[in-house]
């Protein structure tokens, strides 16, 4: 672009950002919601909610923002997203997926839940910070009462945040089933971008903020054949946790993908841990799925898990239709793409075939790429925000790749990435990689079926590579640095551990659902502190409770304080994605092995190359390091910034329900409930 064209595009560029990211909810569903009655009226006319078409109110909020009222409806239905099984899920709004949400930085926010579903539940916003809302996060037994079927709940908070989030329920397993939708928080216009980063280009840039301002949402889930509770008793009466999945799906869409048994075989042998099943897991005999030991084999029963689950490949689903995402390069050279896992098993690895991304921003934290990669991984609950230059030929289609990121199985999902034609009587090709395969476009891939990066000796375009969450582009893009060793006023140890085939434990025998899910709320003051005076003094209504015995509440007293949670993985064990509730944490520093050491301060004198106090990365979900037998550990530091109950768990579905949970109460007697969240 010439110098004289790039001048005139400026002030284009300027009336974009004055115009355009000022645009009242444009991709909201407007509703007016007069007929539908407050959370504190259960007698709510639903049928009348139905018939209105009820979703999106945006009206007029306090000191001059927008109240955003959403009603959310969970009901239950049957779909078949693989084409190879049809079974229960839950509806949101009727629709699985549900809708994306789009909002602005700066709403005000009323979400008002109705349970129409036959199972108790609540929905947790993930990642947002409820900053002076705590009762608002959705943790049942922690911030409020579970939500019974026939009941509703009410949730108010501000967008004190941009970025990309998404919602899910927070009982038992029901993210699994189809219980999530996205949210995406639109940046206010005085937020600093780091396109600048990628391009200088004044046309390119103004791309590039249209293209965050109406991001494509790309919600991916490994799918099971078995709902939820099916999968919960399996495992109990087994005594052997589920490993398996039967597809993966791109936006509720997939197919069931079943590989030659010559090409798993090789792979087998490639892998080098052990045979695999037609559904591309390990067998369940090895022992990396059915550990040996006191309280795993020797009271299994692998006759009780099915063999659709693990060892057979529904070959009838390989031609279901795939999620398309259409663009058109003859209206703009960007797309930016909004990705999060809702799945709760496995990590997964996301790729476009030819078209490299550009991650610039991770977890609602913008972050210093500069360089474009082929693949992203994503473990669950992760979002990560990415521009793609479409660089590919009109009317072309290139293949869209997720493999599962794991030792236990093998499994690829795919869509498509369509790019409008000139003529549109002219269809891209479509070809079957190989039996069990759909048919795909002939783009050429950067990773293969069980998500290896590709090299040109591999046959790949280029040497394909992967964004790196430790790396500096993974670090805001502002930088803030960490409060220093010498404000650290706690440092908390949780002990991640597996003591028998159906518990993990973060501390002490692990905090399953069972134990706080359908009590009354931690976040009522006759609770918590009930809860306290039995640890203490082993009186009141708690004391000699599971829930107390379970030793998996912590207390940090003053608001503001600085705490270091330092996470220990003993034994051989898979990356666990960490996930804390209310506000973001520094990820400090990990390693392989034990830390034997009091503080984190201590083990920075020991191991510096292992820490970053400079600009470390910022997020609301980190991994820990996979480990064998020799353990790893994680250290995670943040400001106590909300009083109230906060959750901290591993984010696979089966760990949380399994107990590796723990709640902190923070600042307790600081807080004041409103008195409609208030113990009745």
């Amino acid at each position: 672009m010439s110098f004289s064209i790039a001048l005139r595009l400026l002030p284009l560029f300027s009336l974009f950002l004055t115009l355009s990211l000022a645009l009242p909810h444009d991709t909201h569903q407007h509703a007016s919601r007069t007929s539908v009655a407050r959370s504190a009226e259960l007698d709510v006319d639903v049928g009348v909610g139905k018939a209105l078409g009820l979703t999106l109110h945006v009206g007029a909020g306090t000191n001059g923002a927008n109240l955003v009222d959403y009603v959310l409806e969970i009901s239950e239905g049957s779909v078949n997203p693989d084409g190879a099984k049809e079974r229960m899920v839950y509806l949101l709004n009727g629709k699985f997926p549900a809708d994306p949400l789009t909002i602005d930085e700066g709403d005000e926010v009323e979400f008002f839940i109705i349970n129409n579903a036959t199972e108790s539940l609540t929905m947790h916003f993930h990642g947002i910070e409820q900053k002076g809302t705590p009762w608002s996060d959705g943790v049942p037994g922690v911030t409020q009462p579970i939500i019974q079927p026939g009941g509703n709940f009410t949730h108010r908070w501000n967008a004190t945040q941009f970025g990309f989030y998404f919602i899910h329920s927070h009982s038992k397993s029901q993210q699994d089933d189809g219980m999530s939708m996205t949210l995406y928080i639109r940046p206010s216009p005085k937020r600093e971008r780091p396109f600048g980063k990628i391009s200088d280009d004044p046309l390119d840039l103004f791309q590039m903020y249209a293209a965050e301002h109406h991001p494509e949402s790309i919600m991916i889930m490994d799918w099971r054949h078995f709902p939820e509770y099916e999968i919960s008793e399996m495992w109990k009466e087994a005594n052997i946790e589920p490993l398996c999945v039967q597809s993966i799906l791109i936006n509720g869409k997939g197919s069931s993908v079943c590989p030659s048994a010559d090409e798993l075989a090789a792979i087998g042998t490639a892998r080098g841990h052990g045979d695999l099943t037609a559904q591309g897991c390990l067998y369940i005999n090895n022992s990396i799925i059915n550990p040996q030991g006191e309280g795993f084999s020797a009271e299994s029963n692998v006759a009780l898990l099915p063999d659709e689950l693990w060892l057979t490949c529904a070959s009838e689903g390989v031609d279901n239709p795939l999620y398309i995402l259409n663009v058109d390069n003859t209206k703009t050279s960007w797309v930016m793409l909004n990705l999060v896992n809702s799945g709760g098993l496995w990590e997964e690895v996301f790729s476009i075939d030819e078209h490299p991304m550009y991650v610039v921003a991770v977890e609602g934290e913008y972050v210093n790429t500069t360089t474009p990669v082929e693949a992203v991984t994503l473990h669950s609950g992760v979002r990560v925000q990415a521009l793609v230059k479409l660089t590919g030929t009109p009317g072309e289609a290139y293949t869209i790749r997720v493999a599962a990121n794991v030792v236990p199985q093998v499994k690829s999902g795919y869509g498509i990435l369509q790019y409008a034609s000139p003529d549109p009587f002219v269809t891209p090709t479509l070809v079957k990689p190989s039996v069990g395969y759909p048919a795909l476009p002939t783009s050429a891939a950067s990773i293969d079926y069980t998500g290896t990066l590709l090299t040109t000796a591999t046959g790949a375009k280029c040497n394909a590579t992967e964004f790196d969450y430790t790396s500096e582009q993974a670090s805001p893009y502002i930088a803030d640095p960490p409060p220093s060793n010498n404000n650290v006023t706690q440092t908390l140890f949780l002990n991640m551990k597996r003591p028998n085939a159906t518990t993990w434990t973060a501390n002490g025998t692990g905090l399953q659902t069972g134990l706080y899910e359908n009590g009354e709320p931690l976040i009522w003051d006759s609770v918590w502190r009930g809860v306290l005076e039995a640890a203490d003094e082993d009186t009141g209504p708690f004391a000699g409770s599971q829930l107390v015995l379970a030793d998996s509440v912590y207390v940090v007293p003053e608001q503001g304080s600085v705490v270091d949670l330092i996470f220990l993985v003993h034994g051989a064990q898979p990356a666990h994605p960490i996930h804390k509730h209310f506000n973001r944490f520094w990820v400090m520093g990990h390693g392989v092995g034990s830390f034997n050491w009091t503080s984190v301060a201590e083990a920075a004198e020991a191991i510096p190359e292992s820490f970053n106090f400079v600009n470390p990365p910022k997020r609301d979900g980190y991994d820990t390091i996979p480990s064998t037998a020799e353990g790893s550990w994680l250290a995670i530091r943040y400001v106590v910034q909300n009083p109230g109950p906060q959750t901290v768990h591993c984010h696979i579905s089966q760990h949380a329900a399994g107990g590796m949970v723990v709640v902190i109460l923070q600042a307790m007697e600081k807080l004041v409930l409103p008195e409609e969240y208030a113990q009745p």
